[in-house]
């Protein structure tokens, strides 16, 4: 199982780099659409149906088809005669190499131990002991019947709230920016 993992995530990574490193755009755009649907193999593997979904529907099909508007829309003949040069290219990858490695590192370095609820530690006598072991019976009796939908909302809107809403601000103003500036070109 870990040498599939290692693989879709190699997959991943080549095909991101494809997206970077094609010359052409319409390669680029297929390179794209492989690691959207890479990633939503590996939110497949990892039991998140609902999420898997959305990635492809979400990604592969909408922010896909507005790369390639984006593609049929500009001017190709004058981006073939101008040639251009990426000097920040080399620099920006060694130093995304040195941040991979840097949390590679520090990932493989630490230490995951799971901790115990505060609940447990309170607990004085037998009859907290049986209440406290039907609750934790009942919630993940709960768990189990909640459907992908239903668990991924309740991390997404309970658990991560408000980095939710920083994403969703931010892609506010980027449309609004975007807005701007193409009317300013019209």
């Amino acid at each position: 199982m870990t040498i599939g993992w290692i693989l879709l995530s190699l997959m991943i990574a080549l095909c991101a780099l494809g997206v970077v490193l094609a010359r052409s755009p319409i390669s680029s755009a297929i390179s794209l659409l492989i690691g959207f649907v890479g990633v939503a193999i590996l939110y497949l593997a990892l039991k998140a149906e609902f999420v898997a979904a959305v990635q492809i529907l979400v990604y592969a099909g909408g922010i896909l088809v507005l790369y390639l508007f984006g593609i049929m829309l500009t001017d190709n003949e004058a981006l073939r005669l101008t040639r251009q040069t990426h000097l920040q290219a080399w620099p920006v990858f060694v130093l995304i190499l040195v941040l991979f490695l840097a949390v590679g590192h520090k990932l493989y370095h630490s230490d995951y131990t799971p901790q115990q609820p505060d609940s447990l530690l309170m607990v004085t006598d037998q009859s907290q002991v049986q209440a406290l072991q039907d609750r934790l019976a009942q919630e993940a009796a709960a768990a189990r019947h909640a459907t992908n939908p239903q668990r991924v909302a309740r991390v997404l809107y309970g658990d991560y709230l408000y980095p939710f809403e920083a994403a969703s601000v931010l892609l506010l103003v980027a449309v609004l920016g975007a807005v701007f500036l193409a009317k300013k070109e019209v």
